[in-house]
């Protein structure tokens, strides 16, 4: 785990193993991603620690989750698992009222 230049801890550099439904319909490598540097509105951009590519992005919850967890507990020595992929469309409020 490292820190920001405020000594603030940092997701980046951390591994994370994906367990999502896509990863298990089109696996790349080990599913292994390390976090890198977010763009946009995310937090952080997930990339195989294998072969490079570009897996998915890391939300801002869920970065602040991590540190959270990584600040109390200590950096982890595994992996972490990430076993769902949120969406927006899951954020919409429902259309019947």
């Amino acid at each position: 785990m490292t820190v920001d230049l405020f000594d603030s801890p940092t997701v980046i550099s951390l591994k994370v193993r994906l367990d999502r439904p896509v990863d298990r319909e089109r696996p790349c490598c080990r599913n292994i991603c390390i976090i890198a540097a977010g763009k946009g509105p995310h937090a952080g951009e997930l990339h195989c620690a294998d072969c490079g590519q570009h897996r998915g992005w890391l939300s801002k919850p869920t970065a602040h989750w991590i540190e959270h967890i990584a600040t109390r507990f200590g950096a982890p020595s595994t992996p972490i698992v990430v076993r769902k992929s949120h969406t927006y469309e899951e954020e919409a409020p429902s259309a019947e009222t």
